[in-house]
């Protein structure tokens, strides 16, 4: 009986454990579920999403004239142009520089007239056209031409394309971007030997090689340009490779190739530069070295580990880190899309992706009524300075590498907030001769900046001692943004496409990314040029100036509009308080630009303007002419001399404002083979404006110009952060309204005592 008494102590003891244990166990494994989904998250969070969450419309898009090309419709292009016997183009991997292949393929939109046709007067959705470049490199003299084909779907023609702005006659073969088949032929027939006659320099002075290198490589950069116009020069830079940052870890190593024509038979060296010594041959540079007539140096090997360059995370984090606040929408999203097409409150637009110039926002509508025809981003240049020959090739033209093909993918929660839409990047990839697709390359969000549109309490001064105030008024900041971050080598440009409440819009650029150093002596004293960021290896951070170009094709209340300043002067007057005396003061009087030369605004800070758009025969309540004002705080001055040399290649940065008249073939400022032939450009601005019409009551284009000089400091390694170095152009009503249009806005709120 005691056993069995004991037995049956024993068992409830054991049951109770059990369940003990078994609660501790479901307790443990909820908790490690928990843990690796937070880990999970986590790393979601920290790398590129490999599931595609892209925003995909619950129904068909509606068609749109601005429809971008689809993937598919990129590949029928392409395969309709190989088709054509009389082009006898070939795939990019079997071409050669004597081959004729495509290297862009890029829609195009119809004229204006047959858009606004279309949009205002329901004609036909008119028919969809892309333009394709291909080098033409077989021919005896080679040259680039341009081709438009059409209609899109379902190609069954093509043309020649002639845009009567660039040069006449074909665009020369110099000028083209570079391209795989022409770099793997300098590299076979001149880096690659020359960097095997120079292994024992590379060896001793870098500890870097370019020949079976394993992680001690060293890696080569390319741009074409030549030394004069009409000349093809490929400047090739050496880079330590397997690096975190490694713009940060150039040599002072580079060659200048010659390769004009279409023969790489004939591509040679021009000069080879080796720490601050220009060389003609391997060779000569060899036999110097080895006798000593050149300063032999040794630079040690970068740390193991993340270098100076690296991004990692340094230090420890604490262990109560908290994360980042987030935003939300409690009652859903407040805006729609349908495909391209955007509404957000009382704003309404469409959006593109143009691959060579990147954002376009089309057909700008608020309250119903068009603002803007087209708002994009029109070119990106970068001028460089330093010791020659690191300064001679560096400035750098960003559309002759494609800024909208460069737009790759967001990172979600980090880029973009994480309720944000994400729509994906589809172009034809030169490189690979077929379309390619980023994945959530852009963004859309609505965001709450904090900071209201307006806001007032009204204190009570003239009544009793309560209440304290008549009422209280604020009308939040809530924004929608539109957003893309193409990453131009070494750079990331932050572009946003902000729509505020109150009718006004505004295009932003923030510069980030690594700086691009160039060698110094490690052993001189400062430079000209810039800073130091690592001295044992002699490496100088250059100063630098951003210069950006926007579009801006305002059609205020239709298509009749014209430019003016409102010009702030200074007035000497008498006071009339104290007639012996005289007072200063501002007075504003208002200009008419008549002219497009007229109108090129180069500006000045000792005489102040308002830039204004606007409509004549439009009025408000108090019969001013409805129009909208073009407003930046970032303008700055270009400060090469004009029609100096290379300075003809971006022309539209001597004026911070420039307006012409319209024209469908004046579509931007960019080009293509700005890179390569900037002294005699294909598109020249001045071709804008040199005819000088008449943009009184016109259709009119703005062509606004900002800028950022940057001297890189120590706080810019290892990336460069963008408060200090963000641009923006404001568009704002002038008149447009009788009043705030966002006292219609239930986002307000007025409290008064009694509420």
């Amino acid at each position: 009986m005691k056993s069995s008494g004991l037995w049956k102590g024993c068992t409830v003891l054991l049951s109770i454990v059990s369940i003990a244990l078994l609660i501790a166990v479901t307790v443990l494994t909820i908790q490690l579920k928990e843990l690796v989904a937070e880990s999970a998250r986590g790393k979601t969070q920290q790398e590129e999403t490999k599931v595609v969450s892209t925003y995909k419309s619950p129904t068909t898009p509606t068609k749109s004239v601005f429809d971008t090309l689809t993937e598919e419709e990129i590949i029928e292009i392409r395969n309709f142009m190989f088709n054509q016997p009389e082009l006898n183009l070939v795939p990019i991997d079997q071409a050669t520089v004597s081959s004729n292949y495509i290297y862009l393929i890029e829609s195009v939109l119809p004229s204006k007239k047959d858009v606004l046709e279309h949009l205002d007067s329901d004609h036909t959705l008119p028919v969809r056209s892309a333009r394709v470049t291909c080098f033409m490199g077989e021919k005896t003299t080679p040259r680039v031409e341009e081709f438009l084909v059409f209609p899109i779907p379902k190609v069954s023609g093509y043309t020649r394309y002639i845009n009567p702005v660039q040069r006449p006659g074909p665009i020369p073969w110099n000028s083209r971007p570079d391209t795989d088949p022409e770099t793997n032929e300098i590299d076979k027939r001149l880096v690659g030997p020359v960097m095997l006659t120079l292994y024992p320099v590379l060896k001793a002075t870098y500890g870097y090689w370019y020949h079976n290198c394993t992680d001690r490589c060293i890696f080569f950069v390319y741009a074409a340009k030549g030394l004069v116009a009409g000349d093809r020069q490929m400047y090739v830079r050496g880079f330590r490779a397997k690096l975190d940052g490694y713009y940060l870890w150039p040599m002072s190593l580079a060659l200048l190739v010659n390769c004009n024509g279409n023969d790489p038979s004939k591509f040679k060296l021009t000069k080879l530069y080796y720490e601050e010594n220009s060389f003609h041959t391997a060779q000569e540079l060899l036999i110097a070295y080895n006798n000593g007539s050149i300063k032999k140096r040794v630079y040690g090997y970068p740390p193991t580990g993340p270098t100076y360059g690296s991004p990692d995370l340094r230090g420890e984090r604490e262990a109560n880190w908290k994360k980042l606040p987030k935003q939300t929408e409690p009652d859903g999203r407040r805006f729609t899309v349908d495909g391209q097409k955007v509404k957000y409150l009382d704003w309404e637009f469409n959006f593109r992706l143009r691959a060579v110039t990147g954002l376009q926002v089309m057909d700008m509508r608020y309250k119903d009524e068009r603002i803007a025809y087209e708002v994009s981003m029109a070119d990106i240049i970068v001028l460089y300075s330093g010791k020659e020959p690191e300064g001679l090739q560096a400035n750098l033209h960003d559309a002759s590498w494609s800024i909208g093909a460069r737009h790759r993918p967001l990172l979600r929660g980090y880029d973009c907030p994480d309720n944000a839409l994400y729509f994906n990047n589809t172009f034809f990839d030169s490189g690979t001769g077929t379309a390619q697709v980023f994945h959530d390359a852009l963004c859309l969000f609505e965001h709450n900046t904090a900071l209201p549109i307006s806001r007032h309490t009204s204190v009570n001064f003239y009544g009793s001692d309560n209440p304290k105030y008549l009422y209280k008024y604020n009308m939040p900041g809530s924004v929608m943004i539109l957003r893309g971050i193409p990453t131009l080598w070494n750079y990331d440009y932050i572009f946003d496409f902000v729509f505020h409440p109150n009718g006004v819009m505004e295009t932003r650029v923030a510069a980030t990314g690594y700086v691009q150093p160039w060698n110094w002596s490690p052993g001189e004293a400062e430079s000209p040029y810039g800073n130091f960021i690592n001295r044992e290896f002699g490496i100088l951070a250059n100063l630098h100036h951003h210069l950006f170009n926007f579009k801006f094709d305002l059609d205020i209340r239709g298509q009749l509009n014209r430019f003016e300043t409102w010009d702030i002067t200074l007035e000497n007057r008498t006071n009339p308080l104290a007639p012996g005396k005289r007072w200063y003061q501002t007075k504003m009087n208002r200009t008419l630009r008549k002219t497009e030369k007229e109108a090129l605004v180069s500006y000045i800070f000792e005489e102040p303007k308002y830039y204004v758009i606007c409509n004549q025969k439009a009025y408000n309540s108090v019969g001013y002419p409805k129009g909208y004002r073009i407003f930046s705080n970032s303008f700055s001055k270009q400060l090469l001399p004009e029609g100096w040399q290379a300075e003809n290649g971006f022309s539209w940065s001597r004026y911070q404002v420039a307006v012409t008249k319209f024209k469908d073939n004046e579509d931007t400022t960019a080009s293509l083979y700005g890179q390569a032939e900037p002294y005699c450009p294909v598109r020249k601005f001045e071709k804008f404006y040199s005819d000088n019409e008449n943009i009184v009551d016109r259709d009119l284009v703005a062509w606004v110009s900002l800028g950022l000089q940057h001297i890189p400091v120590m706080e810019d390694i290892p990336v460069t952060t963008t408060p200090g170095k963000q641009l923006s152009v404001v568009l704002a009503p002038l008149n447009y309204f009788d009043e705030d249009p966002t006292l219609t806005s239930q986002d307000a709120i007025v409290i008064r005592p009694e509420d």
